[in-house]
């Protein structure tokens, strides 16, 4: 029971590493992306501050529903009684963000051209380091917050299988 236990802790934290790292890599590509020209003239240009948050707003919004779908699956309790492991894959999620912001500032340190970006694109863009996305960390935990929260009524309502039924 006890290595059963252990082991489903560590599936989590590495679910919630692969998680965030996977979120990170689908960020800076869709952030790659270029809204159509239309769009940029309604929202003020490209590197307007309407049109960074725009971006980031719909990019954050599709890690979210990834971040959502990836933990229900993960987080799940497999047998009856079990409860969800959403802490240690909430630690991985955190061990993932703290790698990438330390490899984003390193990034950061080597690169002249980022350099000179204004401080809100480093902050929004999905692309851009050390944070790769503020509103991206932000959906990310949140779509794992809402996964535990409709998991939980789940396991409350799972009853272990009675003696009596068993053949």
């Amino acid at each position: 029971m006890r290595s059963t236990r252990r082991a489903r802790r560590f599936g989590a934290l590495a679910s919630g590493l692969l998680l965030y790292l996977t979120a990170i890599r689908i960020g800076s590509l869709l952030s790659d992306l270029d809204l159509p020209r239309a769009a940029y003239a309604a929202l003020g240009g490209r590197y307007s501050v309407t049109a960074v948050v725009f971006e980031s707003l719909l990019i954050a919004l599709l890690l979210f529903g990834l971040a959502l779908a990836w933990s229900r699956v993960t987080v799940r309790p497999l047998l009856p009684g079990q409860r969800p492991v959403t802490d240690c894959y909430l630690v991985g999620i955190a061990l993932a963000w703290f790698c990438a912001a330390i490899y984003g500032t390193v990034y950061l340190s080597l690169s002249w051209e980022l350099k000179d970006l204004p401080v809100g694109l480093w902050l929004l863009s999905s692309g851009t380091p050390p944070l790769w996305g503020v509103l991206n960390a932000v959906a990310v935990v949140g779509g794992v917050l809402l996964a535990r929260r409709q998991m939980v009524p789940i396991a409350n309502q799972i009853e272990p299988l009675r003696p009596d039924l068993v053949v």
